[in-house]
């Protein structure tokens, strides 16, 4: 008979081990309790040491149970038939859980391993373990997984886990809503670059169209840099940023945060940076940007015209009639240039009432100046706001930028303005055109207002006084102060040379100061030469008139040097009462005068001042503009017209003084006409203050003696 040599094998290799005392060892070192027992009598044969310390038994006392004590709570006939199947299957592994309690109450599962082994001993071998722990540990890790998924549910931002090979791990919901076109490719192994490629055949983002290859390739780029924060936008409409971390185990974390709001917020904010909230037209900011992107667009002889757009009168609404008058009047111009521009014009609100226009055409400059002046009538018409009459007009400059024209924009910008200041100083409602000479001018102002700003403060500006007298009763009756400067090099320099420059250079309320202030102490000193009732005319401006400080201002120089307030008369231009109907230059003018000081009109006869206006007023003198006065003795319509102003005068109670008097002629020709005051170089020039004692000394000498002393006239 032959033998197996494996068998053969395997019985020395068993022998070996019994005799070494291995098998035993073995056998009481497993972590698990094997209990095996006797397919015949049911009786346990052997129990580790494991199994006899669970069971609390000795060695000795282990053959005295049956497979029915190891199990007692299972039906004995349930045991029988669950060994017979085994007995048939001797090859068979059962596993089955019981459940058990121990002596303490603790209650616990164990698992069962039980095989069948045929042989001279048939013998039944069970493997029992307490998993107990584990499955507390296997559900709480079901527990924690379970959590840690509902929190990920939870999250609204869209959360997303790839492996250390970039396989996707899991995704939350919101993930998937965010990338709808690509949601269908998110299974869990699916690489990034996979679901990355299907939304992008899809068209799901914005910047790859047209670039699909470049803009895959950048995001792949981004993905894998170790820490990354991108911003997406998707076809959609949703901004995404994306907030993606590397893992300890190589993997990626990702954060798709919705910033929709945030960017629209952003781009109104932007609309808003870059536009006049009132009109909704661009504002400087937004003209600038447009600008320099048309002027980049120009083709062959194209060029940008620049209208610079300024209302005239627009305060007199504000202060008159209220903001909301001035508002309403804002709107309705910036309508009307809206409707008057086509398209490819842009118009822009830079100031409070100042509006720019952009032109882009080949019009001949002639062309483009008619075009603002029929833009100056339509804005100048008047418009009515709850039932009161908005009047107004505009100035317009323009400057052309492109078609062979070297400047910047900015320059354009600039020359614009420039030119609207010349519209503005040639009168109202009128329209120049810039040119390189203007330019000039506008640096020679500025840095004459340097000087001036120097001039200040050395003293150089003081106030000159030209006598007013009565040509009849042959007395003084006072002097005006007029604005002098004593340049250090260029001499005695008149003020329409200088104020211009002044005003621009915002130093006329400086100047008006150093008028102020020596005007009072001229009536001082002439009170102190014996001059009864000394009475000094000082021009006010309109900047002062608007100040509501103006009267307390004065009344501290009038105080200061111990005069009163009827030895100042304040002279405003015909146009200020005309064309300024502000409150607060009307209160002004009516405090003015309730505190004693007296009111006159200057240049009257070149505006267009209703009578109503000099009642109102209470004005108590007007002085007959110079143009009213030169050749009167020769020229009989001018007679008229001037007679016609004297005699207004005398029938309203109101006193009238001819300005610009220069010989004797035109003298006997005013006193024909009953005006016999009279101011000019007939009678004396502008002096300073110092010379004018010896002036008055001379005049009141001349007076005894029947003499009227003059200077020659000016050449």
């Amino acid at each position: 008979m032959e033998t197996d040599p494996t068998e053969a094998a395997h019985f020395r290799m068993m022998l070996e081990l019994s005799d070494r005392d291995v098998l035993q060892s073995t056998f009481d070192m497993l972590n698990v309790d094997v209990v095996a027992w006797d397919a015949r009598s049911g009786f346990v044969v052997c129990a580790n040491a494991t199994a006899r310390k669970a069971m609390a038994l000795a060695l000795r006392d282990v053959g005295r149970l049956s497979i029915y004590d190891l199990v007692p709570d299972l039906p004995k006939p349930r045991i029988g038939r669950f060994l017979k199947a085994l007995q048939r299957r001797p090859k068979l592994e059962v596993t089955f859980h019981l459940p058990f309690t121990t002596a303490s109450g603790v209650r616990g599962l164990n698992r069962y391993v039980v095989r069948y082994v045929d042989g001279l001993r048939p013998t039944y071998i069970a493997f029992v373990q307490d998993i107990t722990r584990y499955l507390e540990a296997r559900m709480a890790a079901s527990n924690a997984e379970a959590i840690l998924k509902a929190a990920i549910e939870s999250l609204p931002d869209g959360f997303v886990l790839y492996d250390a090979d970039d396989r996707l791990v899991i995704c939350n919901d919101r993930y998937r809503q965010i990338y709808r076109e690509s949601a269908q490719a998110m299974c869990k192994g699916a690489t990034f670059r996979e679901i990355l490629q299907f939304g992008l055949d899809r068209g799901q983002y914005s910047a790859a169209i047209g670039r699909e290859a470049a803009w895959l390739s950048e995001r792949m780029d981004a993905h894998r840099a170790a820490n990354s924060t991108v911003e997406q936008h998707l076809t959609s409409g949703e901004w995404l940023r994306i907030v993606e971390r590397s893992t300890a185990d190589g993997g990626r974390v990702g954060l798709r945060i919705d910033i929709t709001e945030l960017k629209q917020n952003q781009a109104k904010l932007e609309k808003y940076a870059r536009t006049d909230y009132l009109t909704g037209l661009m504002n400087r900011r937004g003209l600038n940007e447009h600008l320099r992107n048309m002027s980049h667009d120009l083709r062959d002889e194209e060029r940008i015209a620049v209208l610079h757009v300024d209302l005239d009168k627009f305060k007199s609404i504000n202060d008159g009639l209220g903001h909301d008058a001035g508002d309403f009047v804002l709107r309705h111009c910036a309508r009307i240039l809206r409707k008057a521009l086509p398209d490819e014009r842009l118009v822009a609100r830079v100031g409070g009432d100042e509006f720019i226009g952009l032109v882009k055409s080949r019009d001949s400059t002639p062309k483009m100046l008619r075009f603002a002046q029929e833009l100056v009538s339509k804005l100048s018409e008047p418009v009515i706001f709850r039932d009161r009459v908005c009047d107004f007009s505009a100035s317009i400059g323009i400057a052309f930028h492109g078609g062979g024209c070297d400047h910047k924009t900015e320059s354009a910008l600039t020359g614009a303005d420039i030119a609207l200041n010349a519209a503005k100083q040639a009168g109202r409602g009128g329209c120049r055109v810039f040119e390189d000479e203007m330019r000039r001018d506008t640096i020679r102002q500025i840095s004459m207002g340097q000087e001036i700003r120097i001039g200040l403060k050395a003293g150089q500006l003081e106030p000159f006084f030209q006598p007013q007298v009565d040509t009849i009763a042959g007395k003084i009756i006072g002097f005006e102060a007029l604005i002098r400067w004593r340049h250090p090099e260029n001499g005695l320099v008149p003020a329409g040379v200088f104020l211009p420059a002044a005003e621009g250079s915002g130093l006329m309320d400086e100047i008006d100061e150093v008028v102020m202030d020596r005007s009072c102490y001229a009536v001082s000193r002439l009170k102190a030469w014996g001059v009864q009732n000394p009475c000094v005319s000082i021009n006010m401006s309109m900047s002062q008139l608007r100040d509501p400080a103006i009267l307390k201002r004065l009344m501290r120089y009038v105080e200061t040097h111990g005069i009163l307030p009827s030895n100042l008369r304040i002279e405003l231009l015909e146009s200020t009462l005309l064309d300024e109907r502000s409150s607060v230059i009307i209160d002004n003018v009516h405090r003015l005068i309730a505190h004693g000081f007296s009111v006159e009109l200057d240049d009257f006869g070149t505006g267009h001042a209703a009578i109503a206006t000099l009642r109102k007023f209470a004005v108590g003198r007007i002085k007959i503009d110079r143009s009213l006065v030169e050749g009167i003795d020769t020229d009989p319509e001018l007679r008229v017209i001037t007679g016609a102003i004297i005699n207004l005068a005398d029938r309203l109670g109101v006193s009238a003084l001819a300005e610009g008097v220069e010989t004797a002629q035109e003298q006997r020709a005013l006193q024909e006409l009953g005006c016999g005051d009279a101011q000019g170089y007939l009678h004396a020039r502008p002096m300073p203050l110092p010379d004018l004692r010896a002036w008055i000394m001379a005049y009141q000498l001349a007076r005894s003696a029947e003499v009227y002393p003059h200077e020659p006239r000016s050449g």
